[in-house]
């Protein structure tokens, strides 16, 4: 089965409503029988602040488009889009063929198969038209990585992402096609994708959703004028499906801990509420950490002074005079309810809340992004020898202000135990928090040096597309933790003797995780066992970064289910506030 995606709103201009009801009938009979599904997604009518395409998240047709495919309702899409939006949604890779390329890979042709590098930042700033090396190098074999893109005038010939195979072979089988959102001049000029060669009669049924006239309107089974979203909506409320939501998942990230240093800077008691699994499932969805998680990892970011279990979801006065607080803070981001409310509407009007900026280059769906961007598969290959490696690049921009906020800025002094500890570090986690407490328990008076591996080392004895966060997120990730005093930026593997030297270390530990070999098939910490300077240490915890990933997928479509309404009330929200804006100008 095969089924390919497009936008519209049902019911076209002059049409009654029973026919209107007609056509939705139609479709429906079609997609509830046994028919082969082949979609078309071609380009999208999307809004996208300020043009930035790396900030666009998938709409609630990608989302129900990936759903349909869950169900087994649609076997396979194939897209005009370089957007990436239908992986982001969780579309598998091989039911996708994106025809014109995708700009957050570029691949290394260089390489038997070709080497694939899926990115979160857009490849395509230094290609063109017949010109599409990006300036990057693969970190295999050395030779310069090309975008994937397929421009006017030139005829693709990668693989991978066109998927031209797979589209063809879906589209032989297909028992009928749903163009969504395509003008078809493009795609009318490809006889295999409408199984030209066989009788009219055997052909698939073609049915189109757009606004516009396409020179295939004549041989379609029904024409539907309107916007993807609208039909797409209509049509999954008759299947009786929930469409998943795109939405921020409840992961604690550096950005967390930078608004929690802003709001410490603010006054001289931070008290941090942190919402239960309930609330949390509620009104966002299922959480990735359970409170019990989230409570230490908060608890463990330097600047808190205390967190407030089971914080309300709903910020009221009650809840500040009952922690004795002025005021509360929050990002300049908006937080409704399931109902669409703010939830910080009564502390707004008492004019006991303030705000502070969010982190630029980062949110948690970024981070999920670099986690679910590659299929399953690509997760459980085994050994750094995936063909599709993760070198950890991000739009995030480290800057020495940023470091120096999150650095604590004491040198160590007489008296202090120099611990020394070593790794990736990667989504700075609760298993990390519970390793560096434990080695903060070791002395009374510890300095803990945290030394951070580069990304092409982690990728090295790590494989697959690690590391998640590159070398800049993770050392801010790591500063933020209260037990840390300081970190290196680019540690060697090995822990060498000038290392130890130079900090005058005391002391090396290591976590129960496996040592993986350096380069040379020496032991990288050869020296400070060497010099009996060396600890294992047993945190008790079990959860790694690989277990967070295997989460996340697992639970992919589960996270993103949300309640269509509380959508509704954003968007309203947001219409208000543009309005509102306008007014004043």
């Amino acid at each position: 089965m095969a089924f390919g995606h497009c936008c519209r709103r049902a019911g076209a201009s002059g049409e009654e409503p029973d026919s209107e009801l007609c056509d939705r009938k139609l479709v429906l009979e079609e997609v509830n029988g046994n028919s082969n599904f082949f979609f078309f997604f071609f380009p999208a009518l999307l809004l996208v602040r300020a043009a930035d395409l790396s900030e666009a998240e998938p709409t609630l047709t990608h989302m129900s488009i990936a759903c349909l495919h869950k169900h087994n309702l649609v076997q396979h899409v194939v897209s005009q889009n370089c957007d990436g939006l239908h992986l982001r949604s969780g579309l598998p890779r091989a039911a996708i063929s994106e025809l014109h390329g995708n700009m957050y890979i570029e691949v290394c042709t260089s390489c038997t198969p070709n080497r694939e590098y899926v990115r979160v930042f857009d490849v395509t700033e230094r290609t063109a038209l017949h010109r599409h090396h990006t300036g990057r190098m693969c970190h295999k074999c050395g030779a310069q990585l090309r975008d994937t893109i397929v421009h006017f005038g030139e005829k693709g010939t990668l693989r991978q992402p066109l998927n031209w195979e797979a589209a063809t072979e879906a589209a032989s089988k297909a028992d009928v096609i749903l163009c969504l959102g395509s003008s078809l001049k493009v795609l009318k000029k490809y006889p295999r994708l409408w199984c030209m060669s066989k009788p009219p009669t055997r052909r698939p049924k073609l049915y189109i959703v757009n606004l516009q006239w396409t020179p295939k309107d004549d041989l379609a089974a029904l024409k539907l004028h309107g916007r993807c979203d609208d039909v797409m909506r209509l049509l999954m409320a008759e299947l009786g499906l929930d469409i998943p939501r795109y939405d921020r998942y409840d992961m604690v990230h550096y950005g967390h801990s930078n608004q929690l240093r802003q709001a410490r800077a603010m006054g001289d008691y931070l008290i941090v509420g942190v919402h239960t699994d309930e609330e949390i499932a509620k009104h966002k969805g299922p959480p990735v950490f359970t409170q019990e998680e989230r409570y230490k990892m908060v608890q463990a970011i330097k600047w808190v002074d205390e967190i407030a279990p089971g914080a309300p979801y709903v910020t009221t006065l009650e809840t500040l005079d009952k922690y004795s607080c002025d005021f509360c803070v929050h990002g300049d981001d908006i937080t409704l309810t399931i109902d669409g409310k703010d939830t910080y509407e009564e502390v707004k009007t008492a004019g006991r809340y303030r705000e502070c900026k969010r982190t630029q280059g980062v949110s948690t769906t970024d981070l999920v992004g670099r986690m679910l961007l590659m299929t399953k598969a690509h997760h459980s290959n085994i050994g750094p020898k995936g063909h599709s490696p993760w070198t950890g690049v991000s739009q995030f921009l480290q800057t020495s202000q940023k470091i120096i906020q999150f650095a604590s800025g004491k040198e160590p002094q007489p008296g202090d135990t120099i611990i020394y500890v070593a790794g990736a570090f990667d989504l700075f986690h609760v298993g990390h928090v519970d390793f560096l407490e434990k080695v903060h328990q070791l002395a009374e008076k510890p300095y803990i040096i945290a030394g951070l591996h580069f990304d092409q080392e982690v990728n090295r004895y790590k494989g697959k597309n690690y590391p998640i966060m590159n070398i800049h997120e993770r050392t801010l990730s790591v500063l933020a933790c209260r037990y840390v005093s300081e970190v290196v930026i680019g540690a060697p593997y090995a822990v060498t003797a000038d290392l130890l030297d130079h900090f005058r270390v005391t002391l090396v530990c290591h976590g129960m995780t496996e040592v993986v070999p350096d380069k040379d098939g020496s032991d990288p910490y050869e020296e400070p066992k060497q010099r009996g300077i060396f600890q294992l240490v047993d945190s008790g915890s079990n959860l790694t970064t690989d277990l967070i990933v295997q989460r996340i997928i697992k639970n992919r479509l589960e996270f993103e289910a949300r309640n269509q309404k509380k959508e509704a009330k954003e968007l309203a929200v947001l219409e208000a506030m543009r309005r509102l804006e306008e007014e004043k100008h």
